[in-house]
Parts: structure tokens; sequence; C-alpha cells
């Protein structure tokens, strides 16, 4: 089971927030851009012949001695689009790998989102996309989501920026995009998460390392395959080569946090020995993503 019963009882208190609005499907908790009836003012219009006369502002008319209509902003279901790497890299970890640690941020944000009658829906991609879970709404859409992340291995090589494309050019509405990866792309991110930002999503990246790509200690004579393209290199691990290389992971990670930043999105890195209760309920919470 991705998430422990525990768990769940306390994500209960927890929903998900945009820094700005977006046009729903059905009606929610959130605002949107449009105009409708909610509680939440937005502004006035003039009166034109046939508007309700209930939403007349009469202080309105009493001081400019014209009628004006207040317009009020709908709450309606955010769009939360969840997006994990299942690439063969992010097979890599221990005591879980960094697919797991992926599968139970996922299940974990998609939790919360149902709960509050957001609209969530799921791709999993490493050259292409893999799998989709469309976009549902309502708690009891929670077990099937589970089961759909579940299911999913490790596999290919990863295609980020053709699969973001895909994404934006097939998505509906915008909304909340999440993406869940170990952001080891030799083709670069950048592209791919401009192309979701230019669709008008609002992007939030989960980098997810294994410890030891954050602090390896190993050392002595060793031969390194790349698990995606299965390409071999002899290297002799020495103290002075551990430290560049723990620079080179440091400036990589500060770079795409710079990067998302630049562009207005949320940036969260996450070892994936951090328990994921730690992540949904404070390191989440840090970056704005939940409240």
């Amino acid at each position: 089971m991705l998430l422990s019963p525990p768990l769940l009882k306390k994500l209960d208190a927890l929903s998900l927030q945009a820094k700005r609005a977006f046009t729903g499907a059905s009606k929610g908790e959130k605002r949107s851009t449009k105009r409708g009836s909610s509680v939440e003012f937005a502004d006035f219009r003039s009166y034109n012949m046939g508007d309700d006369i209930r939403r007349i502002d009469w202080n309105a008319y009493g001081r400019f001695e014209k009628f004006y209509l207040k317009m009020f902003l709908e709450e309606e279901d955010l769009d939360i689009t969840l997006l994990i790497d299942a690439s063969l890299s992010m097979q890599f970890g221990a005591p879980v790998s960094k697919l797991l640690a992926a599968q139970q941020m996922a299940a974990a944000i998609g939790y919360v989102g149902l709960t509050n009658f957001d609209r969530v829906g799921a791709a999993v991609f490493d050259s292409g996309i893999r799998a989709w879970f469309p976009p549902t709404r309502g708690r009891g859409a929670a077990g099937q989501l589970f089961n759909f992340l579940e299911k999913q291995e490790p596999g290919g090589n990863a295609d980020f920026t053709a699969v973001m494309k895909r994404v934006a050019a097939q998505a509906r509405r915008s909304g909340i995009a999440v993406v869940i990866s170990d952001f080891l792309l030799p083709e670069g991110y950048e592209t791919g998460l401009k192309t979701l930002a230019a669709r008008g999503f609002e992007v939030t990246a989960i980098q997810i390392l294994d410890r030891r790509e954050l602090e390896p200690d190993i050392v002595g004579d060793l031969k390194l395959v790349d698990v995606e393209t299965g390409v071999a290199r002899e290297v002799s691990v020495s103290d002075t080569l551990l430290k560049t290389y723990k620079r080179t992971v440091d400036n990589y990670c500060a770079n795409l946090r710079a990067f998302c930043l630049r562009y207005n999105m949320n940036y969260l890195l996450v070892a994936n020995d951090t328990p994921i209760d730690l992540t949904m309920l404070r390191l989440l919470r840090s970056v704005g993503l939940t409240k």
C-alpha cells in the first residue's frame, strides 16, 4: 500500500492551492476566472436590459443614480495534473527506489486534491506517455489512483521535452502541473518546463534523488554503467573526485531551483529516504503548494 491509513487521516486536513485563479470544469472550492454568483466579490458592471434585478447594488444606485450589478467569482474545481517520471534511472535507490518515492508523493498529492473536490489526472512517462489516469473528482476515486500508480514499473529512457509538449498540446484546461522526476535529463529540463508554463500551467517541480546520489561515500576502482543507455565507464573514485562530484550535483540542483524561481515555478528537492509524511505536511507547505 502506497500510503498508510494514519497518513491518509493527516492528509485530510490539507488542501492544494494555486497562486492564481483558473477556469474549472464544475463547482468546487477554488476561485475561478469566470464571473458567477459565489460569495467572493469581483467587480461591478452597468445594468443591461434583461439582467437579473436581484443582483443590482442598491447602495451604488443611491450614490450614483445608475444601476450597477455586482459580479462575483465562481468557485470551481482546480485541475491537478500529476506527471511521474518512470524511466530506468528512477529504479535506483534504497531503502525505497526513486520511483516508489515518486509514486507515494503523487498518491498523497492526488489524494489531497480528490478529497477537496479538485479534478486530478496523472500521466506516467519515459520516452513517451506510458499510461494515463483520466481527470477524476471525488474521494471515491482515490483507490483507483493508487492502483494506477502502484502498477507502474521503471523502464525506457526519458524524453522529457517531447512528453511535456504532448501534455501541453492535449490539455483541455490548465491548472497545477506537478512534475515528479530525478531531472537527470541529458537533453535538459528547460524546454519541457517552459512548455507547460506557456500553456498556462502553474508548475511545481519535485526532484527526487537517492541519498547516495546526493552524498556518495564509495571509493576505489569502479565500473559505472548508465542504466538508461548501457554506456559503461571505468573510474577511480578518490576523495578529491567525490568532492568534485558533490559540487557538480549541488550546482545542478541549484540551477534547477534558480530556473524554477525565475519562471515563477515551485521547486522542491527531496531525498528518497525522506518520510512521506514529512514531505507532505511540511516540505510542500514550505513552497506553497499545500495549506
